[in-house]
């Protein structure tokens, strides 16, 4: 009995962190084992013209949602609180300016800045 107690605490408090990418200051990898509730393919552009199709998916668990921005592998937006006006992360290493244009070349990994919605 004390054996099965053991294991059942162990496994609440679980994060994922194999091959998580980098987030946002605050923003935990948990989200990425929640249901998807929410799959949307979109196309940004890149800087040199071209269309590059995206992916927009929201993750929720009971009341907690993160909505996300993918292009391929690239996390390029991140939104802890989509449901707030509070603004989501781009990563500037990925994204030029507040209009989500893409870069042709990716900078060094990881400059997450808030976004400003373009006026």
């Amino acid at each position: 009995m004390l054996l099965l107690a053991g294991c059942h605490a162990a496994t609440r408090g679980v994060t994922f962190v194999a091959s998580v990418p980098c987030l946002p200051p605050g923003v935990s990898g948990d989200f990425f084992g929640w249901p998807v509730v929410a799959f949307e393919p979109i196309v940004l552009h890149q800087e040199e013209g071209d269309d590059v199709e995206a992916r927009v998916v929201r993750y929720q668990r009971a009341h907690e949602a993160v909505t996300v921005v993918w292009v391929g592998a690239d996390l390029v937006v991140v939104d802890p609180s989509p449901d707030t006006a509070e603004p989501d992360w781009v990563d500037g290493s990925l994204v030029i300016d507040d209009e989500l244009r893409l870069r042709a070349r990716a900078e060094a990994p990881c400059q997450w800045r808030r976004h400003r919605a373009p006026a």
